[in-house]
């Protein structure tokens, strides 16, 4: 093969990989200085949440030609998400997010995969963490952006975390072995206003206590919480609360109806402009990373962690250098070792193979397997075959009770079953 013919068939617009389809659809972008249409055709994306941040980046990669997008979310569509979240414009209250997002996303590129999952992070399977390139998170919980990142650092995958409050909004691009992860400098969970057990018969101490105080008020009678869509409703636990505020603090003002269905309701609130800007960025380094995955030289990855501020349109920049002691991703993690079993095997066979490894134990008292890839962390039972307990392929399985060097030492086994 001559050099002209090798150069041809790693042209965009000669591709054997694309159909003549494909070719015309994405002749813009092919043009672009570095591109390569086939690394993305042949990349697979995970993306976790599929709300405003996750609606906008599965839509921009789609169009983009990215080959297979998984999108996870275990929630349903409600009337409120309309207003910022464009694949659901012909979806029922009701519907899965992540069904309807993929049967969109089918009509805007139906040259890509679309695979949805209406489930937790823990029941998707590890397989596909282990063989995505990339994962995307638009996550509003703590718990579920802990969860991604830990598979992110285990199979050594690079994450894009997005965030927005407000008009405020953030991106960071996890890169393994390079920058911090989550748990390095981890983010606080923001603290909701709770009450104490107390509170509840006693005095308020605060003035928000007097709302909280109020929705209980109405819940006592009803059941349930307020509707904050009947302003009836609000109004009986905003008067219950607002009398609670002349009494206990009589030179704060009272509550508003809006400031009563921020507190019962508490979403963030939010602007499709500044959802569109984060997930226009998470999208761009996205479109880099998997140039740079596949082996292509596409620009550069930013490793800080962006703040955007809209209401001033300026972008801030924070260095965020990996945390040595890390107990996810530094020193102090678990060690991560590989075994490949038959499913057939029971775990007491995985025993000869750790000692083998240079690990120690005491044979009067063995150690104990717990299975980690579950909503709750449980022990595994040693008779039975990783068949029977449902033990799935890349499964991670946290092993106590072993030693190394005269250390006590925690190890993160890997299964690789070999019957698939």
């Amino acid at each position: 093969m001559n050099q002209d013919t090798r150069k041809s068939n790693n042209s965009n617009f000669f591709s054997e990989a694309l159909s003549s389809v494909e070719r015309v659809r994405f002749d813009r972008q092919l043009r672009l200085p570095g591109w390569n249409q086939k690394a993305l055709k042949d990349s697979t994306v995970l993306i976790v949440g599929v709300g405003g941040l996750g609606t906008e980046v599965a839509k921009n990669l789609a169009m983009a030609g990215v080959g297979v997008l998984h999108l996870i979310d275990l929630d349903i569509i409600e009337h409120s998400n309309l207003n910022r979240q464009i694949l659901f414009y012909d979806a029922e209250e009701g519907e899965p997010k992540s069904k309807v997002a993929a049967r969109t996303l089918r009509k805007i590129n139906p040259h890509s995969r679309y695979i949805w999952h209406y489930s937790n992070l823990e029941d998707v399977d590890p397989e596909i963490y282990a063989t995505a390139d990339l994962y995307i998170a638009g996550l509003d919980s703590v718990t579920a952006r802990n969860e991604l990142i830990r598979r992110a650092v285990h199979f050594k995958k690079p994450m894009i975390d997005g965030g927005t409050a407000t008009y405020y909004g953030h991106v960071y691009t996890y890169l393994p072995d390079e920058n911090s992860c989550l748990q390095c400098d981890p983010q606080r969970e923001r603290e909701r206003e709770t009450l104490a057990a107390c509170t509840l018969v006693g005095v308020p101490r605060k003035r928000s206590h007097c709302l909280l105080k109020g929705q209980l008020f109405f819940e006592s009678k009803h059941n349930r919480p307020p509707d904050t869509t009947v302003v009836d409703e609000v109004k009986i636990a905003l008067d219950y609360a607002n009398d609670l505020v002349k009494e206990h603090f009589p030179d704060s003002g009272l509550f508003t109806l809006d400031e009563a269905v921020k507190m019962i309701d508490q979403h963030d609130p939010t602007v499709i402009s500044i959802n569109a800007v984060i997930a226009s960025i998470q999208t761009q380094e996205s479109l880099k990373l998997l140039h740079h995955i596949k082996g292509i030289k596409l620009g550069t990855v930013n490793p800080e962690y962006l703040i955007y501020n809209g209401l001033v349109g300026k972008f801030f920049y924070i260095e965020k250098p990996p945390n040595k002691e890390c107990h996810l991703c530094g020193s102090n993690a678990p060690i991560i070792e590989t075994i490949e079993l038959p499913d057939t095997s029971t775990l007491d066979m995985i025993l000869p193979i750790i000692k083998n490894r240079g690990y120690t134990f005491d044979p009067e008292l063995l150690p104990n397997f717990w299975l980690m890839d579950l909503k709750e962390m449980k022990e595994a039972q040693k008779g039975f075959t990783l068949k029977e307990q449902k033990i799935r392929n890349y499964e991670t399985v946290y092993v106590t009770g072993l030693s190394k060097d005269n250390e006590e030492i925690d190890v993160y086994l890997r299964i690789l079953l070999k019957s698939r």
